[in-house]
């Protein structure tokens, strides 16, 4: 006979350890429990009875209420196998526990109101909806895994250390969900939900709470002493059974294939092959089928349409690879072992193993013999040495592989080293023997996705860094083991890495990929959003990289795919020429149709267009020593894996306007050859310069700048120009939205705009030159909290306004020219280009709404470009400084300091007021500071939520002989005066 368990339990938790066992309906008052351990007093307090301390052994009752000390612990385990560990000064309260335990199913809902636990689930979590816990910033859904849990008044931090997923249900009714573990789901003060890696604090936070202290004894009043338990039967009883070693094996472990014939054969019995791993022989019933796997490698014979380029270790050095095919791999399901299943094809006459794993990601070292089996070592953090072969057991050692892989559902991509020589490991040298990438999936059926009655929402996916990449930068170790550098620098040319080092590429910050559902019931429409970033150094150490991706979801004859630009730059030295990236970026396309894989979309692979030809370009406008022409194109390859989804409705989305400051360094080809080297163009004279436009109906942004050469003079003045006008995102007419990607007030950016009349020079001789026809501008545009900390360097010296009323962020553009000799320019092509400018924008106040008298002061930053020298041995890189400023209302002027801005103190006295009209004004002045320092700040007050006076933006160019910069301002306000 089934036997239904229902138990409704109130707990306020300070210490304890609980173990809920049965539930009893023979009493008035059932029993559901025990105290298995209690730490320092725990109390229980049973319906209509007196509150009383818990020691271990004693009951807990129906609907009775459990309080712990500040210094206690609880752990409550239900019959299920389900257990809630609890910290100090906690408060938790079982509000329904429904188990039918031959059936595995039933609910538990449980409301937590504050401190921290950790949740392991049982039985009743492997079922969809069957664990609930209620907080007071919204309800958590948690499905076979296990969740630290933090609730500390109006926020919270939920993370899935492991099982399927974590959902959220806001109060107002929006969601969010984690798919991945190791990710984290943030609750603000203001109910606004975020994902994000979990961290070392958010482990460490938990773990600390969990944790026993000195005084605390387990529950028992009397712990026995060393005499007591040597004088037990316990010591004898122990060593009766033997040592046992509770201790899971560290990873890398050893698994081995039997070989893949078309029988069936018995389950054989995970063997102990010594202290550190285990082995695992894959046996049981298997069933075999075929599954179609897609493969790239390089080869003799192009394979790939419209190809040119012939292949060679340089070439696939770089990523590319001009074979591509389908290789039908055999495909075992195991019942029994570490592993799903076991895969092998032959690739170039080559066997492919592949070791099937639940959705995970992982490096992998393989050893094959003559008798076809295949042995593995499997390891998240390196790859581990190659398992040993024991000839007389699995046969003679015939091959040697390693590699990446990342699974998930109904989804597998691999990046597969086979070494040359047996006995040998892998070169990493990406010639045709030593790399093949494959991808299996089964394509996301859209015909059936998602429900008209669901949200919008943003999918968040982790993107993993190419494999080749990694490889290459990576080192050896000691005992045979290999350490890749898996970066989350994205489309990043694999030689670029090498320059930049595997220090530089292992700090690289990133978004994952963020997409932005237009449709709860298909991704058409469904803007893409991913960047990398990272400045590392100062002065001239300095590197810097940043990288975005963005495009949208389209539909090729009913088949979803995702296209879209690859834009940005780098820096490799401060003396070299930067970068401006190109290209196109694709999804790539499985064996059996589709580019989205499993039932949610949860899979899918970026690449360049390889099947078009249209890799990776990046353009200098002078090669950097050691450079060829063909280093300039390349491809990478990255696996998205979703980790989060988040309801559109709960993000902050404002459509507004904004005005304010732009500033760079530009490098052009015809100062270079003239030898006048850098310049700085600048857009920090007035705030009508930048205006930025968001629209959250459309998902858009646009954003147009006019830029100044500001100097006269080297070693900042350009001979011929006299500005700039750029546009990114949508075109002034509306069209474009494609070119912008606007996901909430934090995470939004855009490319060049369409429209090629948006991109214009003005000659010093007052002629306007518009942009080559024969060409397109490549530009970007992010604020800094895109990728938040990947410009800490910067700020190492100064601190960083947070001045959430401001946008800033950084820019870059190439543009092209046609010189004629009677334009104002040199007969020729002209190619400016700037990496890494600034900007900043916000609400300017009316300079009818300025206070009439009073003063005020304003704290910030200064963050801009720098030029070092001059000439063609000029050096260029970013700067940060402090920035402060104060401001009589009643003279109308200003008077505002940067410190500490590439080692230099200068400061602006700025007595002109200008009102440009509603809602624009500016206070301008001249620069006076260190050494011979002159130049130019402008500043104007902006709106912030708490008053018209609350902020400052602005902008400065300044110089001292052979040293200029120029760059932005942002201040908060910290006093104001009637």
């Amino acid at each position: 006979m089934c036997r239904i368990i229902k138990a409704r339990l109130t707990y306020s938790l300070s210490v304890c350890l609980v173990c809920v066992l049965s539930a009893h309906t023979a009493f008035a008052v059932p029993e559901v429990g025990v105290a298995a351990a209690v730490n320092t007093q725990a109390f229980g307090t049973a319906p209509g009875g007196a509150r009383t301390t818990k020691v271990l052994g004693q009951n807990v009752f129906y609907n009775e209420r459990i309080e712990t000390s500040g210094s206690g612990l609880v752990q409550v385990l239900l019959i299920d196998g389900s257990t809630f560990t609890v910290g100090p000064n906690a408060d938790m309260v079982i509000d329904e526990f429904v188990y039918d335990p031959e059936a595995g199913n039933g609910k538990l809902v449980v409301s937590f109101g504050k401190g921290v636990a950790r949740f392991v689930g049982g039985k009743l979590s492997k079922n969809e909806g069957g664990v609930s816990v209620k907080t007071p910033v919204g309800t958590i859904g948690i499905r076979g895994g296990i969740a630290n849990l933090s609730v500390s008044g109006d926020q919270g931090s939920f993370s899935l250390l492991f099982g399927e997923e974590l959902t959220f249900t806001g109060p107002d009714g929006h969601r969010n969900r984690v798919y991945e573990t190791g990710y984290t789901l943030n609750i603000n003060q203001l109910g606004r939900s975020s994902v994000r890696r979990t961290t070392q604090a958010d482990l460490g936070g938990v773990q600390d709470a969990l944790s026993s202290r000195r005084g605390q004894q387990g529950g028992t009043p009397r712990p026995p002493s060393d005499n007591q338990v040597a004088g037990s039967r316990f010591p004898a009883a122990n060593s009766g059974l033997g040592t046992i070693n509770t201790t899971p094996p560290p990873k890398p472990q050893v698994v081995r294939s039997t070989p893949l014939k078309d029988t069936e054969y018995s389950l054989v019995q995970p063997q102990r092959l010594g202290p550190n791993r285990t082995r695992d022989e894959l046996g049981g019933t298997v069933a075999y089928t075929s599954a179609n796997v897609r493969i790239r490698r390089s080869g003799a014979v192009s394979a790939l349409p419209g190809f040119a380029e012939a292949a060679s270790s340089s070439s696939s050095g770089r990523g590319i690879f001009n074979v591509e095919e389908t290789i039908v791999f055999k495909r075992g399901s195991v019942v029994s072992g570490n592993v799903k299943g076991v895969w092998s094809g032959t690739v170039g006459g080559k066997d492919v193993w592949m070791f099937e794993r639940s959705p995970t990601w992982g490096y992998f070292s393989q050893s094959i013999t003559d008798q076809n089996n295949a042995l593995e070592n499997f390891s998240q953090s390196y790859v581990p040495a190659v398992p040993v072969v024991n000839s007389s057991e699995v046969g003679n050692l015939v091959g040697n592989a390693q590699g990446m892989a990342v699974w998930g559902e109904q989804f597998a991509a691999f990046t597969y080293f086979p070494a040359v020589t047996a006995g040998t490991s892998p070169t990493f040298d990406y010639s045709d023997e030593n790399v093949i990438l494959g991808l299996y999936g089964v394509p996301t059926d859209f015909s059936s996705f998602g429900s008209a009655g669901s949200a919008t929402t943003v999918r968040a996916y982790t993107l993993y860094g190419d494999a080749l990449t990694a490889f290459q930068i990576g080192s050896s170790g000691s005992g045979g083991i290999y350490q890749p550098v898996l970066s989350n620098a994205y489309f990043i040319n694999p030689l670029i890495a090498q320059s930049l080092g595997s220090t530089f590429m292992a700090d690289v910050s990133s978004t994952g990929l963020l997409m932005l559902e237009t449709s709860p019931t298909t991704l058409e429409g469904a803007k893409l959003l991913t960047s990398s970033f990272h400045i590392s150094g100062t002065g001239n150490a300095q590197k810097s990289l940043i990288s975005l991706g963005l495009g949208t979801v389209t539909s090729d004859d009913g088949k979803l795919g995702a296209e879209f630009g690859r834009r940005g730059g780098h820096r490799t030295s401060t003396g070299n020429s930067s970068a401006s990236y190109s290209g196109s970026i694709e999804t790539v396309e499985g064996a059996d149709g589709g580019d989205f894989y499993g039932e949610n979309a949860q899979n899918f692979v970026l690449s360049g267009s390889q099947g078009t030809n249209v890799y990776y370009s990046d353009s200098y406008i002078t090669l950097p020593s050691g450079t060829t022409t063909s280093d300039l194109t390349s491809n990478t390859h990255h696996v998205a894996s979703l980790s989060s989804e988040s309801s559109v409705s709960g993000l902050s989305r404002t459509s507004r306007t904004l005005w304010g400051f732009s500033a760079g360094v530009l490098e052009s080809s015809t100062n270079e050859a003239n030898g006048t080297g850098l310049v700085v163009v600048s857009g920090a004279t007035a705030p009508e310069d930048l205006k930025l436009t968001f629209d959250a109906t459309t998902n858009s942004i646009s954003a147009r700048f006019w830029l100044f050469d500001s100097f006269d003079g080297v070693p900042a003045n350009d001979p011929e120009v006299s500005s700039y006008e750029i546009r990114m995102g949508t075109n002034a007419n509306g069209s474009g939205t494609d070119r912008s990607v606007f996901i909430d007030d934090d995470n939004y950016a855009a490319v060049e705009a369409s429209d090629l009349s948006a991109f214009s020079l003005s000659a010093d001789s007052e002629e306007t030159v518009p942009h080559s026809s024969t060409t397109s501008p490549d530009a970007y545009l992010v604020p800094s909290t895109l990728v938040d900390d990947a410009d800490d360097a910067l700020f190492s010296g100064s601190t960083e306004c947070t001045c959430a009323f401001l946008e800033w962020g950084y820019w870059g553009v190439k543009m092209e020219f046609e010189g004629t000799g009677s334009n104002g320019l040199t007969a020729g092509t002209r190619t400016d280009q700037v990496h890494l400018g600034t900007w900043v924008a916000g609400d300017p106040t009316p300079a009818s709404e300025l206070p009439a008298t009073g003063s005020a002061s304003y704290t910030g930053h200064a963050v801009g470009s720098v030029i070092d020298g001059a000439g063609t041995t000029a050096t260029t890189y970013l700067a940060a400084g402090d920035f402060s400023m104060s401001v009589d209302f009643t003279a109308r002027t200003a008077s505002g300091t940067v410190s500490n801005f590439d080692g230099r103190t200068f400061t602006g006295a700025m007595n002109t007021f200008y009102d440009h009209g509603t809602p624009l004004h500016a206070f301008s002045g001249s620069v006076t500071g260190d050494g011979s320092m002159q130049g130019d700040m402008t500043a104007t007050i902006v709106k912030g939520p708490q008053s018209n006076v609350q902020g400052i933006m602005g902008g400065f160019e300044v110089q001292d002989g052979t040293w200029a910069a120029t760059g932005i301002l942002a201040g908060e306000n910290d006093a104001f005066v009637d």
